[in-house]
């Protein structure tokens, strides 16, 4: 395994210690007719660096909404960061950060917090910052960094420091991963252009629902080219939520009949027995178990989703 060696000082766990660096948990909300809604961040297999991203209310995906993060940072002392013990000259301005990773959406970019000057007073800072809508997919990583914001000039015993601009001298905590997609956290509603054809359907096409991707298998249809269409336009004030929450359950509820249907995947369904992630057998073991819904039998199911629906969204 490769070593990063650091040719310049950088952050060190006893220079973390004596900054008391304090930061509040990441919150993620979006917003929806100018009102701001919580998303919850969820431990997966046990891990607690990664977490799912769910919305209680089953409206929010990363392709329909924003994304917003939100956290506070404070540093108490942090004259010892600069000089010739620190890692930074003592005329140079540090940059607090957080660098983001998408692997999956192919992207990454740095959101400035905040700027860390060799002075007395208490620094404060808050984060907060927009992903816009289908911008990331799959897992997104954050790192808190400190970096070289602007050189400074080296006194005598200062040569050996960083000083060049955009330079990472340090990350201040563990990796925080959030993952965007899976476990029925997003539900495959699409738009189509279909004159003549009704105002909604569903599409079920897959072979092995515990292995194939819900959101490749799955599609409920939205049809743009219906009369009534104007009804399920959040764009026009002709919307009627109602009539799209109908929709929703009758569609996951054919679903779900369709996947019982299949006996020989419906008890590893139930169970969460080798499940791909992200699978259909995933997503509706995830309606089950984590919303509760009571799949037992036809007309229970129908009222428990529609339950669903009425109280959360």
């Amino acid at each position: 395994m490769a070593a990063n060696i650091s040719l310049f000082p950088t952050i060190t766990e006893g220079l973390l210690n004596k900054i008391r660096f304090q930061t509040s948990p990441y919150e993620l909300y979006y917003v929806r007719e100018d009102q701001e809604y919580s998303l919850r961040a969820e431990e997966t297999d046990n891990s607690n660096t990664i977490y799912k991203v769910v919305d209680d209310d089953g409206i929010w995906s990363p392709d329909d909404y924003q994304l917003c993060i939100r956290r506070k940072y404070s540093i108490r002392t942090y004259q010892c960061l600069f000089g010739q013990n620190g890692i930074a000259c003592n005329n140079a301005k540090l940059g607090l950060a957080v660098l983001w990773t998408s692997p999956d959406s192919k992207q990454r970019g740095v959101i400035p917090v905040g700027e860390i000057c060799n002075s007395s007073r208490e620094m404060e800072f808050e984060l907060n910052y927009e992903f816009s809508e289908a911008q990331l997919r799959g897992d997104v990583e954050f790192s808190t960094i400190i970096y070289i914001k602007e050189a400074g000039t080296p006194l005598w015993g200062e040569e050996h420091l960083a000083n060049q601009y955009g330079c990472i001298v340090g990350e201040l905590e563990n990796k925080y991963i959030i993952r965007l997609d899976g476990e029925g956290s997003v539900f495959p509603v699409y738009e189509v252009n279909e004159p003549g054809q009704p105002l909604w359907y569903v599409k079920c096409d897959w072979d092995d629902p515990t292995y194939d991707l819900f959101s490749d298998s799955v599609s409920i249809n939205i049809n743009t080219a219906h009369k009534n269409y104007k009804f399920l336009d959040k764009k026009k004030r002709t919307f009627d939520e109602q009539l799209l929450k109908e929709i929703m359950a009758s569609a996951l509820g054919l679903i779900i009949t369709k996947l019982k249907e299949q006996e020989n995947y419906w008890e590893a369904t139930t169970m969460g027995t080798d499940l791909q992630r992200g699978s259909v057998s995933e997503a509706v073991n995830y309606f089950i178990n984590t919303l509760e819904w009571d799949v037992s039998e036809p007309e229970v199911m129908s009222l428990s989703i529609r339950k669903f629906f009425d109280q959360r969204i």
